[in-house]
């Protein structure tokens, strides 16, 4: 398990790991876990803890781990929202402003997660206006384990950062059979959250106040392994727009 592997081995047992799921619009991974939990499933056994946004992931090797309903709003301006710790749906292609405000007001955890290309010309304007709207704190920057080693760290990180944002970095790996592995093997660590009841709402809890320190672990994309996903990702889009268009 990718988690593991950023825990020195005698603080394994007292640590909970947490996977945050972000499912588009239409997708409902999560609610047909939730519809399995107590029936054991490839050697785990899924239960709830009283929180309907998060299920306990438990084997007999691997441990514990909770996983987060989460969604991903794709904006008007073609940018990407996530939410964090809800099960509501969003409609695509609402105004940006107005899905973060909506996040918020649902009780989750918004986050604007960098990619690659995407937050350029017109919409890094979007972005930056966005930090300037919400410099109270209430939404959050994400980097993801795709970026490239070699890339220049985006500015809009330090920007937001300036204004009192903070930046989740999370693995956030690409649709492709060959990326599922990297699920866990970039994100943060925070201290001090009690598992008796489930990690997520103690979690949400300190973000949605700006509390705790996050300590990144994982390591940035070789440039190599970035250029070919990079690729496989346009010939993706192409063949979808095609498909549209017949």
């Amino acid at each position: 398990m990718n988690f593991r592997s950023h825990v020195p081995a005698e603080r394994v047992r007292e640590s909970r790991f947490v996977l945050c799921l972000t499912e588009t619009c239409g997708a409902n991974k999560f609610g047909v876990l939730s519809g399995r939990a107590g029936s054991p499933a490839d050697g785990w056994q899924l239960r709830t803890d009283g929180d309907r946004r998060s299920l306990i992931a438990a084997h007999s090797r691997l441990g514990e781990m909770e996983l987060v309903a989460g969604r991903q709003i794709v904006t008007a301006e073609k940018l990407e929202v996530l939410a964090l710790g809800t099960r509501q749906e969003w409609d695509d292609g609402l105004p940006a402003e107005a899905v973060i405000r909506s996040v918020v007001e649902a009780g989750a955890i918004p986050v604007l997660p960098w990619g690659f290309g995407k937050w350029l010309g017109r919409r890094r304007r979007v972005i930056e206006s966005l930090i300037e709207t919400f410099d109270d704190g209430s939404v959050y920057l994400g980097d993801n384990g795709g970026r490239s080693a070699v890339l220049p760290t985006p500015s809009e990180f330090a920007l937001a950062q300036a204004r009192g944002l903070r930046v989740l970095p999370g693995s956030d790996p690409l649709p492709f059979e060959s990326e599922y592995s990297r699920a866990g093997s970039f994100g943060f660590q925070v201290d001090g959250l009690s598992a008796k009841d489930g990690v997520w709402p103690g979690l949400c809890a300190m973000l949605q106040r700006g509390e705790g320190e996050l300590k990144p672990f994982g390591r940035l994309e070789s440039p190599i392994r970035f250029a070919r996903n990079q690729i496989a990702m346009q010939y993706r889009t192409r063949i979808a727009s095609r498909k549209r268009a017949a």
